[in-house]
Parts: structure tokens; sequence; C-alpha cells
């Protein structure tokens, strides 16, 4: 049976039930467990290897299978024009060209002390076994793109290793497919690297008093990095066309974030050492007061790209702009706000039917947190759901869960703090939680910061 993108091997009866042509059965619906929403005819489903298949039951039985929001996204950006290189990129920059080539990435990278190791625990299995996953037709011609590429640049080779995880593609923003290796089992059994990634709160502090932005993309991401020489066989990955290990990083691997954070704090430590530079993995944030100093720094950043072999993805830069989207929140002189773009489907949110949908929701709120006055007090209902609590989705949840979506529609702003302006604390407490806004006179005028709320325990 295919359904859209979606394929499988499975048995039907020939019935004479219906007007339909064709009936899905329980155990099927059951393996899926879709979310139904009666009022509108929608079927979400899933449990589809990351996709998500829908339905629409006033209409034919069309299902498309879809990566949960970047279809959406990508089917958005297809309809923007291309952009030519002169267009995205402004002429004081333009000497860097070979910068933003995807040809110009043709050989390894060279051998570094961030090189990533893959050390395992003490007793931790000598074999991983996984199965392969089935690909459609487009993922199958992705995949020999991807084998054709990697394995002449030699970002991958043929292994005969006892260790082997999982290997499929998802969908990404832009529209195209992201081959993904799913390292979860020897994650699990790898020594964790706690080299800290910076605090997002902190980097955005950092932006007082800047007027001007510019963002730059690393592009190939964690394949800038080699995994450490006898390391590779670890992170072997297997599908229909045989087992390959990266000699690269690829996504996945449990220390990868640590490794790239370690290696571009090294490359650019100077410029984030003079207070005008943040980076947070693969984003690299150059903010000023001035346009002058700012495309003396941005300079240096693409000199020092340069030096090490490191390029861009030009449409995924701005350039001397002053209000730009960076970290899930748009920042602009003296402020921030949450992203519009991301809140954006909150208010369709379908009503959690179980824990793992309501953690999902709590887990993209509490991204925004700050921004949302009386946070803890607002979920408690919500909270008390969670962990071995027994599931009893009453008024209260309801109530609680439509605030929370009212409050993350709302266009809250929120100043950056300077260090010049006197600052006020609020509070406010209930039998469950406390709450406060910390405030800071700017330009004659308190201006919000930041909210700040904490459930109580039984104790407190």
């Amino acid at each position: 049976m295919t359904i859209g993108n979606h394929s499988e091997r499975i048995d039907f009866a020939v019935t004479n039930l219906g007007s339909k042509d064709l009936y899905l059965r329980h155990d099927w619906l059951k393996c899926h467990n879709p979310v139904i929403n009666w009022e509108t005819g929608m079927i979400i489903f899933g449990r589809c290897h990351d996709r998500i298949l829908t339905v629409n039951m006033e209409e034919e039985l069309v299902i498309r299978a879809i990566h949960h929001a970047n279809d959406l996204a990508a089917a958005a950006n297809a309809e923007k024009p291309k952009k030519t290189f002169k267009e995205m990129v402004p002429a004081d920059y333009r000497s860097f060209r070979d910068l933003f080539s995807k040809e110009n990435f043709d050989e390894l990278p060279e051998r570094k002390p961030w090189d990533h190791a893959i050390e395992l625990v003490p007793n931790a299995k000598s074999t991983l076994d996984c199965k392969v996953y089935p690909l459609n037709r487009d993922e199958q011609e992705q995949l020999d793109k991807f084998l054709d590429e990697n394995l002449e640049s030699g970002c991958i080779k043929e292994s005969k290793s006892p260790f082997a995880s999982p290997f499929f593609f998802v969908k990404k923003k832009d529209g195209s497919l992201r081959p993904v290796q799913d390292y979860r089992k020897l994650n699990k059994m790898t020594i964790k690297n706690r080299y800290p990634l910076p605090l997002i709160s902190k980097l955005i502090d950092k932006l007082q008093g800047a007027k001007y932005f510019t963002k730059l993309d690393v592009r190939w991401g964690y394949n800038n990095v080699r995994i450490k020489e006898g390391d590779e066989h670890k992170a072997a990955f297997q599908m229909n066309q045989g087992l390959f290990e990266p000699t690269v990083m690829f996504f996945g691997l449990t220390n990868s974030p640590a490794t790239f954070q370690w290696m571009m704090n090294n490359i650019f430590k100077d410029l984030i050492s003079e207070g005008k530079v943040t980076i947070y993995l693969d984003n690299i944030l150059i903010f000023t007061k001035n346009l002058d100093e700012h495309r003396r720094i941005v300079q240096r950043v693409l000199q020092h790209l340069r030096e090490n072999k490191l390029f861009l993805k030009a449409e995924k830069c701005e350039f001397e702009v002053l209000e730009t989207e960076y970290l899930g929140v748009i920042i602009s002189k003296g402020q921030v706000r949450m992203d519009p773009i991301k809140l954006a489907g909150i208010a369709e949110w379908l009503t959690p039917t179980k824990k793992k949908e309501l953690q999902s929701f709590l887990g993209f709120t509490n991204f925004y947190r700050k921004f949302i006055k009386n946070y803890s007090k607002v979920v408690r209902a919500l909270t008390q759901l969670m962990g071995n609590a027994e599931w009893m989705w009453g008024a209260m949840q309801n109530q609680a869960f439509q605030q929370l979506k009212k409050q993350m529609a709302e266009d809250v702003i929120l100043a950056i703090p300077n260090r010049t302006g006197h600052f006020r604390v609020e509070a406010d407490a209930s039998n469950g939680a406390i709450g406060a806004v910390l405030s800071q006179e700017q330009e004659g005028r308190w201006r919000p910061v930041a909210f700040m709320s904490k459930a109580l325990t039984a104790t407190e």
C-alpha cells in the first residue's frame, strides 16, 4: 500500500462494506495511533519514523506523508523567488565568494585537536544491530546521490564494522531531504562530553546597545569535524545499499554539539572575547552599534572562516540588518520578542490526549517562559498530570491549556538590559506558585526584561 510518500506491505480483504474504496483496520489504526479531530475531520498519524500522515475525511481519501511542520515551511519557501548571490551578499563581502560555494567542500577536513572521539562506557557491547528502513522513490534517489557524493569526497567509506545504526531521511524546512543516522543505541553506550553549550539567555543579554546585526550559517554543520582516527567504525550505519562508516561527524551522535561548539570557540576565541560576536553551534551573530565597525568585524569573521575552510549558506545568512531571528527569538535594537513564525500554529494546537502530547506542548512553551507572566502558575494544572500521576484531563486542565495558548499568541516585547538603568523586581505569590517580573528603567519608562515563575513544592 502506498499512501503519498508512505509505503508498506499490508493484507486487505475484499468485502461489500459501505461506499468507500478502502477501509483501514483497527489494528492498523492502533499501530499508528492517530489523533482525530472530529470537528474538522482531520486525522494525524505520528508513528511513521518521523513522518506524519494527514487525512481530510471531508475530501477524497488522499493521504500525504509529511515531516512535522517542515513541509509547511517548505511549501512557503517554494513560493519565494530564488535570490542571486549579489542580492544575498552586499558588495563589501563579495570578495569572499568562495565561502558561499557548495563545490568548494571537496576534501576532508584536516585532523584537529577537536576531532570527535567516541569513547564507550566500561563493559559496553561489542556489537550493535538494527533494522533497515524502507525508502520511497524520492528517498532512494537521494540515497544514491548521498552515497555517490560522500564516497567520492571520503566522508564515508564501506565498512565491515560489528556496529550498525539505522539510516533514513527527514524533510528539512526548505523541502530537501536530510539523511539521518539513528544513533540512540550507540549514544547510550557513549561516555558523555560535558563541554558546555552557551546559555541562549546569556547570549541575548550580550546584545545590549547593538543596532546592526549580521547572521551567518555554517554550511555542512557537523560534517566539518573529523571523527577521531580509530573510532569511525563505532558510528557505522546500515541501509539497503550496505554498511558504511563516516569519517566526519554526522548529526545524531550524542557528543556532536559539544565537539562542534569546542571547535567554533577555538576558531573564533579572539572575536568572542571582544564582545562583538556570539556563536551557538553553526549560528554566528555579529552585532555592533555602528556600521563601519560592523563591516570590519564581519570581514574578520569571514577571514577566519576562509582560513579554517568553513563555508556558508548564503540563503540562510543576513547582512547588516536592523532586526533578525536568532535562536528562536526576534532581536532588534534593545529588545527581543518571540518569533511569530514559530508561534503561527499555537492557536490550532490540538488538545493533548496523553502525556507524550502534553510533554511536547509544555516543552515548546517552556522555551518561551521568560515571555509569559506567571508561567508556572498557569501551567500548574498541566504539570500535575506528568510523572506518575493518573491521566485525568478536566475543566482545569483545559482552562490552563487555552490560557497558555492565549498568552503565547500575545506579542510580548522584552527589553535587553543595559548597564545604566535602574532595575525593579515585582513579585506575586499564591499557594501553588510564585512569580516575578524584572523591569529596567530605559529612556524614562519601565520596560519588562524577563518574567520568572516557579511552582512550589508541598514543603515550600
